[in-house]
């Protein structure tokens, strides 16, 4: 079984201590060294806005400093790694308020982004009302979050978005956005086991049109996605694909020590190169955290 060269990881680390964000580097130390995980929630906060959002470049290819679902999201995302205290639950409850504030009824959910978000240096895709094809993404992922948290922080509409994301994946999605696939993962995670059967048929028909295997290429998850750890729930089906995924992630690191994004903004080029140093912490810190998962790290 191949594993990271020790020297190799020895370069990683040092990635992380030396060019990564301060987040990631908290993330990072929290997740390998026993860092203090309010170490992880004081970084967040130079992401939050007074209104409980998100933004200022959380998500790195959106540079905007308003708040947005987008990154809100990615922030209990990265909460709910963290073990229960009082400072990460504040603020959870804070974007949560802020999720719930910025509700639409026409909608029945939220825009991914706000329209501010076109007056700040971004990637391409991300222009205001671009996602809107495509509701379960954020709308899944956040129902999953307000279920996550419906003891703590009750939120009125849960049944009625719930209901919603329900609908929309049975009868009105296309199955064919990886990243809509994505936060519908989430969310069966937090269903009750009816809920998840009644999905079941769908959510593996997503799977098959969105993940990418062997030799494919293009637009579409790769397997390591959806199963990042022997003990997730769909390790068992990509079994056969599993050991070479794990030596692409191997090989696919950089002489620098760290991953790099595969993609570019193709405009604002300045803006880019910090977004895209700004990823490879973040990517660095997925590749240690799956290939330790899977014991290929030394």
């Amino acid at each position: 079984m191949k594993t990271l060269d020790k020297q190799r990881y020895e370069e990683a680390i040092t990635y992380m201590k030396e060019k990564a964000r301060p987040l990631e580097r908290a993330i990072y130390e929290h997740s390998f060294e026993g860092g203090a995980a309010e170490a992880v929630v004081r970084e967040l906060l130079t992401f939050q806005n007074p209104d409980g959002g998100f933004g200022h470049g959380l998500e790195p290819d959106l540079r905007t400093p308003h708040s947005s679902a987008l990154a809100t999201t990615n922030t209990l995302a990265i909460l709910k790694n963290l073990p229960s205290h009082e400072e990460a639950l504040k603020m959870a409850h804070q974007a949560l308020g802020f999720l719930a504030d910025t509700y639409q009824a026409d909608r029945v959910g939220w825009e991914i982004i706000p329209k501010e978000a076109e007056e700040a240096p971004r990637a391409v895709w991300w222009t205001y009302n671009g996602f809107d094809a495509y509701w379960g993404n954020p709308n899944a992922d956040i129902v999953a979050y307000f279920i996550a948290y419906q003891t703590t922080f009750p939120y009125e509409r849960l049944e009625t978005v719930k209901r919603q994301a329900l609908h929309y994946l049975l009868h009105e999605s296309e199955l064919t956005e990886m990243h809509e696939m994505l936060c519908y993962l989430n969310l069966n995670e937090r269903l009750s086991e009816q809920e998840q059967l009644a999905i079941q048929h769908k959510l593996l028909q997503f799977l098959d049109q969105c993940v990418m295997t062997g030799e494919q290429q293009g637009y579409g998850a790769r397997p390591l996605q959806v199963a990042d750890s022997p003990n997730s729930r769909y390790a068992a089906r990509y079994a056969a694909h599993l050991p070479d995924e794990l030596n692409k992630l191997i090989d696919e690191q950089g002489e620098d020590g760290a991953w790099s994004p595969n993609w570019t903004w193709h405009q604002y080029e300045q803006e880019w190169e910090q977004a895209r140093e700004e990823w490879k912490g973040i990517l660095t810190l997925q590749a240690l955290r799956t290939l330790q998962a899977y014991h290929r790290l030394p």
